[in-house]
Order: C-alpha cells, then sequence, then structure tokens
C-alpha cells in the first residue's frame, strides 16, 4: 500500500488531537476531583458506584429514621418519668395525710397539692413532640386529653366510663412505626390509655377522687385506700419506662450500625468515583509532555517538496 503526505498528517492530527484530549481530561479530573464524569470513563465503576449510592442513600435514610424515632422516645420517656414524679408525690402526701392526727387545715393544703398534680396530669397527657401530640395514638393533631363535665376523656371518650372500655382498648393499639431497617419498623407510641388507665385506674380520676376526699376531711383509714391504687399506677408507669428504654437501646445499636455502614459506603464511593490527586499531576504531566513531544516531531511527518529545491 501506497504511503502518501496526506496520509500521514491526516494519522499525525488524529494523534495529536488524542494527546490533547488526554490532557484535557487529566485537567478536568484535576480540577472536579473525579475520576469518572461519563460513563465512557469506566463502565464498570459507574455500575458500581450506582450500587453503592443506592445503599448508601437507604442507610442515611434508616438513619435518619432511627433519629426521629430516638427523639419521639425521649420526649415520650420525659413525660412518663414526670407522670412517676406526680404519682410518687402523691403517694407520699397520702400516706402522710392517713393519719386521723392530721388537722382540717393540714387535710385542706394537701388537698390543693393533689389538685394540682391532677391537673397536670392533662399537661402531660397532652405533651408535644415538635408539632405532635405524643400520646393520641393516630391523632398527633389534636389534644388527646380534654375535660368533659369533669371528667377526663381520650380523643372524645370518657375514660372512666366502662361503656367506652371496648373502644378505649383499641385505640390502645393504635400506634405510630418508623422504618428503622430492610422489613423492619419499631412501634415508638405509647397511648394515653395506656399510659393513665380506664376506668377506676385512671389516674386522672383517682387523683380527682383523692382530692375530693382530702377536701371532705376523709378519715385516714378512707385515704389508705388510695396507697395501693397509686402504687399499682406508678408500676405501670414505671413499666412504660422501662420499655421505653429497651426500644431506646436496641434503637441506639441501629443508629450506630448505620453510621458505620454510611462512613464505609462514603469510604467505597469515594475510591469508586473520586481521583488520586497525587496519580492526577503525575499522569497530568506525563500527558502534556507526550502532547508537546507530538507537537515537536510535526515537521518530520511532511516531506520536503520541490519548492526546497528551487533555490
Amino acid at each position: 500500500m501506497r504511503v502518501t503526505n496526506n496520509m500521514l498528517l491526516s494519522n499525525y492530527l488524529r494523534n495529536i488531537s488524542s494527546n490533547l484530549g488526554t490532557v484535557g481530561k487529566m485537567q478536568q479530573q484535576m480540577a472536579s476531583g473525579k475520576r469518572i464524569t461519563k460513563l465512557s470513563d469506566d463502565p464498570i465503576g459507574v455500575i458500581s458506584s450506582m450500587q453503592v449510592r443506592v445503599k448508601l442513600y437507604k442507610s442515611e435514610q434508616y438513619e435518619k429514621n432511627v433519629d426521629k424515632a430516638l427523639t419521639w422516645l425521649d420526649e415520650t420517656e420525659s413525660s412518663v418519668l414526670e407522670l412517676n414524679e406526680v404519682i410518687k408525690t402523691a403517694y407520699e402526701t397520702v400516706v402522710s395525710q392517713s393519719s386521723d392526727t392530721m388537722g382540717e387545715e393540714e387535710r385542706a393544703a394537701a388537698a390543693q397539692l393533689i389538685k394540682q398534680l391532677r391537673d397536670h396530669v392533662m399537661t402531660i397527657g397532652n405533651a408535644k413532640s415538635n408539632d405532635k401530640y405524643i400520646f393520641g395514638g393516630y391523632n398527633v393533631s389534636n389534644a388527646p386529653l380534654t375535660l368533659a363535665a369533669g371528667n377526663i376523656t381520650y380523643n372524645d371518650l370518657d375514660m372512666t366510663d366502662s361503656a367506652y372500655s371496648s373502644a378505649l382498648d383499641a385505640m390502645a393499639q393504635d400506634s405510630i412505626r418508623y422504618a428503622v431497617g430492610f422489613n423492619i419498623t419499631m412501634d415508638v407510641s405509647t397511648t394515653g390509655v395506656d399510659l393513665l388507665g380506664t376506668g377506676d385506674e385512671n389516674v386522672y380520676a383517682i387523683l380527682d377522687d383523692l382530692y375530693n376526699a382530702l377536701e371532705s376531711n376523709a378519715s385516714g383509714a378512707q385515704l389508705t385506700g388510695y396507697i395501693t391504687k397509686l402504687q399499682d399506677s406508678q408500676n405501670n408507669v414505671l413499666g412504660i419506662a422501662a420499655e421505653i428504654g429497651g426500644k431506646v437501646n436496641r434503637l441506639e445499636l441501629i443508629q450506630t450500625r448505620f453510621e458505620d455502614d454510611i462512613l464505609t459506603y462514603t469510604d467505597r464511593k469515594s475510591k469508586i468515583e473520586d481521583v488520586d490527586q497525587a496519580e492526577a499531576i503525575m499522569n497530568y504531566s506525563m500527558a502534556q509532555s507526550v502532547y508537546e513531544a507530538s507537537l515537536q516531531i510535526g515537521s518530520q511527518i511532511i516531506q520536503p517538496s520541490l519548492v526546497n529545491f528551487l533555490d
């Protein structure tokens, strides 16, 4: 095959263009810090990067869900422990007042204390996490506890009326759940029914009855009956607190795992996508040298023409 100057020149231009493209690619890698900027740079690397990105996104989303669940549980635990202090104070008060040696004025003062504790139960039951009510079950937008004719209601149902027992038990099953892993959900809710109880075991009703008993200067024997009721209420509240503590411990373990996963996937993603700056600088210098050398040998490709011999 006959090789002409045009063929040599075409090959030269094609090669010098390729060398210049390599220089440009190295410059782009150094400027962007990315080894892969388009699919053709590394098809297998792009696929691996996409897989790692999906895992990283899921881990980050689950980690956010765990954080939200922990916030909800922390707020719930604070309210539950606050209710425990209310019951504890009421218990100590009724124990001190169960003696018939207490005068009418002392009973009246104790009644006012119990009244404040009773009213504070409503405040605790309507506690919020951000703008959502904690103890309302699915009802997170409206205050779950209200008073109707002096009786406490939960989502508009009288908690002391046995006629609503079945409906209240059904509401006790309402639960707020968070996805905290693949096919893993966590129930983080405690309803007002669980927390305060129903019927004669309702904390608000117990404190209300105790208030009325102290106001009427009831005997020590009559007041003693409230001691057992308050102990049972406290045991229920402490049981709820223990359950919340167990959930918090589990979520903290899950959170630690996802934090480790995020670090691992971020590192893998960086190794696939990001450029090694030292290596990029070296490759750029080599590409630049090759390009400059190709420019220098360009003159050797063009053969002398007849014009060169006319002098």
